[in-house]
Formats: structure tokens, C-alpha cells, sequence
């Protein structure tokens, strides 16, 4: 995408702004909803369902955004994302039927698909390639940052009433303000791929991959961490910050990476990141009992493994352009919500099957599956670009 400084600038600061807001809001939305549906009595079980919606949109909902884009254009689905998301979360405010609020969760998730999706592409397709692995770096790190403050907030705004909804709304309604300050700068994405969706898991199983092992790692490990934790003796409120240490570490690292991979390699990193989150997962049964090693343990392991998905998306702005990187991102957003799937309900049993340590285990199969096959990628089947 030719664009001159100034507007390359405008258009980062747009797009990290926007998502980093859409981030916070998602994640107020979701923990309001949760302790709502508790306080009126509805059970864990449906509560879990009503989690599992946004999963269930980014897996059903990504193959489609690549033909909004290509017949409406982006800048028109995301104004139409942003206003159905925003929209939903107001109207969660408004009325508390619980089929009303299923179908809600729904079109939030899908909305949160298509806003992510062409989000991910435009900050690839503005970057520079001798940039692109920090651009992408900052860009995951305020995402990350944003989730972190979505259930922070909820302490200063309450869960009573409907003004937490509205507030939430009104946050990620907040995000036209940055689409406007862009300029019109939204990626273009026009012609036709030269590749499905599907084909995709096919060409670049790697990038696939590290979307699939992160989306497990928040499904599994940052949802899992607290339980683990107590399970293994630790005091709850202890138990509890390891997954603010983990997110630190997203949050904290991964400039470092993207800065070392734009000089050593993108390969090479996400290798070494891969071999890292192996050794994090088997190093936490070990270290669970050494506060001093377990804390930087957490802030390394957090950050080496969302780096992975970090230096998937550069490689992946490095290889493709146009209607062929959303495309990209769609199959990645299909992994997303595989992965959002699988990862809470095997590691949940494996933690159930060979307590408490069978989560780590789990997790650490994982990572070694991803080096294994990002090995194969790398040294047997390279990827090219199209």
C-alpha cells in the first residue's frame, strides 16, 4: 500500500488506537455478561455456552468476511462491524431475556470477527517490510493491553443496572472516531484470491498453526493458570495474578521479538519462540513452588508464545497482498476459534485426567506439534509468495 509518511503514521496510530479499544470493550462485555447471567440465577452450563458464542463466530463467520470485503469494501464492513457490534452491546443493556442476549453474543462475535480480521490486514498492508515486525509487534502488544483492561475496569464501573453495558457500547462506538482520523486509509483489497480460505490451512499450515497454539494457549493456559495454581497449593489471590504475570509478558515482549525477528529472521524467531513455549509448559510443575523463578518463568513463556502468532502475522503481510492476505487472516480466524474451542475443554480434562499437572503437559504437546511442523515449513516446504 503506497502511502506517503504522514499517512502511513495516521493510518498505524488508527489502527492500534481502534483495536485496543475494541479489546477493552470486548473484554468488560464478556465478564458482564457472565456475572449477570449468575446473579440471575442461570447456570454455569449456559454461561459457558453463552462464552463459546464468540469462538463459534470466528469459525464460522471468517470465510465469509473475505467476500463482504471484496463486494462492499472494507471501509464499509468495518463501519457496518463496528456499528452491529456497538449496537448489540447498548441493546444487552436494555433487556435481559436470555434468547435476546444468545442472539446478541452472536452478532457481537461476528461483528468482533470482521473488525479483527480486516484490522490485522490493514496494519500489514500499511507497515513497512524493514518495519513490519515491530509495527505488528506494537499493534499485538496494545491488543493484548486492551483485554487486560476490559475486567479492570469492571471494578471502577460496577455490574449493577444497565450503565456498564452503555459504557461498554460506547467504547467500542469510540473506535469512529479513529477510523475517521485515518483518512480513508482502509486497506484495499480488491480482485480475487488466488487461493479459498481452506487451500489456505493447506499453503501455509505454520501461520495456521500459530494461530491455533495461541488461541489454545488463551483457551487453556490463561483460563486454566488460576485453577492450576490453587490445585497446586497456592493462595487463590496468588493463584490469580499468575495470569496477569502471563498477559505482562504478552503485553511487555513482544516489540523485543518483532524488533529481533525484522534483524535475525522471522523463521528463526518464531522457532525460538515455539521452543520456548515447550520448555514454559514443562517448567511450571517445576517452578510452581519457586515464586522467584516461577514470576519471570510466566513473563518469558507469555510473551514467546503469543510471539509466535505475532511473527505469524508479519510473515504473513510479507508473503501476500490485497484480496490474498484477507483471505489469509480469515483461515487464521477460523484456527482462532477452533482453537477457542478445543483449548478450554482438552485442557480442562487433561487437567481432570492427571491432576493438576495434565494442562501443562497438554499445552506443551502442543508447542512441540508447532515446532515440528514449523521445522517441516521452514526446511522441507518454505512458503512463497503469490
Amino acid at each position: 500500500m503506497n502511502l506517503a509518511n504522514r499517512d502511513r503514521n495516521r493510518a498505524i496510530v488508527a489502527i492500534i488506537t481502534s483495536v485496543t479499544v475494541m479489546a477493552v470493550s470486548l473484554s468488560l462485555s464478556i465478564p458482564l455478561i457472565s456475572l449477570t447471567m449468575n446473579k440471575n440465577g442461570i447456570g454455569s452450563d449456559l454461561i459457558g455456552v453463552m462464552g463459546a458464542m464468540p469462538s463459534l463466530a470466528f469459525l464460522f463467520f471468517s470465510p465469509v468476511v473475505p467476500h463482504l470485503t471484496h463486494k462492499f469494501g472494507t471501509g464499509t464492513v468495518l463501519w457496518a462491524a463496528l456499528i452491529l457490534c456497538s449496537g448489540s452491546i447498548f441493546a444487552l443493556g436494555l433487556n435481559d431475556n436470555l434468547i435476546f442476549w444468545f442472539f446478541l453474543r452472536l452478532t457481537m462475535g461476528i461483528a468482533m470477527a470482521a473488525l479483527f480480521l480486516i484490522s490485522e490486514t490493514w496494519i500489514n498492508q500499511v507497515a513497512e517490510d524493514s518495519k513490519r515486525g515491530r509495527t505488528v509487534a506494537i499493534y499485538v502488544s496494545f491488543m493484548t493491553l486492551g483485554f487486560a483492561l476490559g475486567p479492570v475496569l469492571i471494578n471502577f464501573i460496577g455490574t449493577e443496572g444497565n450503565r456498564p453495558f452503555f459504557i461498554a457500547g460506547g467504547i467500542i462506538a469510540s473506535a469512529s472516531v479513529m477510523f475517521l482520523y485515518s483518512h480513508g486509509t482502509f486497506p484495499k483489497l480488491s480482485g480475487q484470491s488466488h487461493f479459498s480460505v481452506f487451500s489456505f490451512l493447506k499453503l501455509a499450515p505454520m501461520i495456521c498453526a500459530a494461530a491455533l497454539l495461541v488461541a489454545i494457549f488463551d483457551g487453556s493456559v490463561l483460563t486454566l493458570l488460576p485453577v492450576y495454581g490453587v490445585l497446586s497449593g497456592m493462595p487463590e489471590k496468588t493463584a490469580v495474578l499468575m495470569s496477569s504475570v502471563l498477559l505482562a509478558g504478552n503485553i511487555l515482549l513482544q516489540f523485543p521479538i518483532g524488533w529481533i525477528a525484522d534483524r535475525i529472521g522471522h523463521y528463526k524467531v518464531i522457532l525460538f519462540c515455539g521452543v520456548v513455549g515447550i520448555l514454559g509448559a514443562l517448567f511450571l510443575p517445576l517452578l510452581i513452588a519457586i515464586p522467584y523463578l516461577l514470576w519471570p518463568m510466566l513473563v518469558i513463556w507469555g510473551g514467546a508464545v503469543v510471539g509466535t502468532y505475532t511473527i505469524a502475522l508479519v510473515i504473513m503481510g510479507r508473503l501476500f497482498r490485497g484480496a490474498d492476505l484477507i483471505t489469509a487472516n480469515a483461515a487464521a480466524g477460523i484456527l482462532w476459534g477452533a482453537g477457542g474451542l478445543i483449548g478450554p475443554l482438552v485442557g480442562g480434562y487433561a487437567m481432570k485426567v492427571y491432576e493438576p499437572h495434565g494442562m501443562p503437559l497438554f499445552f506443551a504437546l502442543v508447542c512441540l506439534l508447532f515446532v515440528l511442523l514449523s521445522i517441516w515449513q521452514v526446511y522441507w516446504k518454505p512458503m512463497k509468495s503469490i
